[in-house]
């Protein structure tokens, strides 16, 4: 049977591809019943296809796929996350629009909010840049390429060709935000504390530096938390408190007008083949922090012998969206008070076609 340009072999409920036809190889199969990841690549394998960028996933779930690896996220994976509301208390996770004031880059520009009155009735108007304040990027957002020239643009499954398809006066609806939105968005959020345990070895620390966390550091973490060693499952929301959101909130209007995020320092998870390597193993659907990239900046780091960042082989490569400037300061106290690192989250992002990037409306459940 041939679908979506593939010939694939039957077999009771495994799918498995033979001859790919102009696109890209398929060299997995996989059971979405029982073992969805009996054939799953490890990172060393990867890219499947070494003319791809640096650790590509490109055709590990299918030559067209859009979804990435949101692929992880199930029926089942949201049956069992539903299991972890116990009190039914929800905890949104989104900082106010306008925030931070001015926008972290000085190049987007900030919320603008109008009303507009009518007879009997009043609406408001709202501009904003979806990188400002909390932040869904979605697989359009940020392609591989070679120091920044357009020319070397590569996106998710290249599936798109030119730069004008995402920029253009008619781009294109591939990899759009709106396919994100339309999968719907549950599942299960773990929360790495990294800030609460180098408080709690007195270990001071500047969130605005270029301060790298490692793996070691969250493997320390999630056994300080009291999380088993294989903590994680596939489908869940990997979410690490980074401290950075904390700080800004110390911040006068001065502080936070002088804060130089965009071309500057901010702390955040190290950009190393070891959290790639470490990440790709979880079989994550999302990543996220309260920082403004995740990882930590300035995008400097050398991955696969390339001048690489996690954001290009997240977004780029494997199809795996980034949540940034998540507001914890509310789950982070109530999940210490509770001893507990999980919760049921959901997200629901704006179904813009053609979109890059969303305010993510997530909201916590414990």
């Amino acid at each position: 049977m041939i679908v979506n340009g593939l010939i694939l072999a039957i077999s009771g409920t495994v799918l498995a591809a033979v001859v790919p036809i102009n696109k890209v190889p398929v060299a997995r199969a996989f059971d979405r019943s029982n073992a969805l990841y009996a054939n799953w690549p490890s990172y060393d394998e990867l890219p499947l296809d070494k003319s791809y960028p640096s650790k590509a996933a490109w055709g590990v779930w299918g030559a067209d796929d859009e979804l990435g690896a949101l692929n992880h996220i199930t029926n089942e994976t949201i049956l069992a996350a539903a299991a972890e509301v116990k009190l039914g208390q929800a905890i949104p996770l989104n900082l106010r629009l306008g925030l931070p004031d001015p926008p972290a880059n000085p190049s987007r520009k900030p919320l603008l909010h109008l009303f507009q009155p009518g007879p009997g009735y009043s609406d408001d108007v709202i501009t904003l840049n979806t990188q400002i304040s909390t932040q869904y990027d979605g697989l359009r957002h940020f392609p591989y390429s070679t120091n920044n020239s357009i020319d070397t643009y590569q996106w998710y499954n290249n599936l798109i060709a030119d730069y004008n398809d995402v920029i253009g006066p008619a781009p294109s609806e591939v990899l759009g935000i709106q396919v994100a939105a339309e999968k719907g968005i549950a599942l299960r959020g773990i929360l790495l504390d990294w800030a609460r345990w180098m408080d709690s070895q007195d270990a001071p620390f500047d969130a605005f530096s270029a301060r790298s966390i490692t793996v070691r550091e969250l493997d320390a973490v999630a056994a300080w938390q009291g999380l088993c060693g294989n903590w994680s499952r596939p489908g869940d929301f990997l979410v690490i408190r980074t401290g950075w959101v904390r700080q800004y909130q110390t911040l006068n209007q001065t502080g936070r007008a002088l804060l130089p995020i965009g071309d500057g320092f901010s702390v955040g998870m190290e950009s190393s083949e070891d959290s790639l390597r470490w990440l790709w193993d979880k079989k994550l659907s999302l990543v996220g922090a309260d920082n403004p990239a995740f990882e930590s900046t300035p995008f400097n780091m050398t991955i696969d012998g390339e001048a690489r960042s996690l954001h290009q082989v997240f977004i780029g490569g494997w199809g795996q969206s980034i949540v940034e400037f998540l507001d914890l300061e509310k789950l982070a106290p109530l999940l210490h008070q509770l001893k507990r690192s999980t919760f049921f989250v959901t997200i629901q992002n704006l179904n813009v076609v053609s979109g890059i990037a969303s305010p993510p409306n997530a909201m916590a459940i414990v």
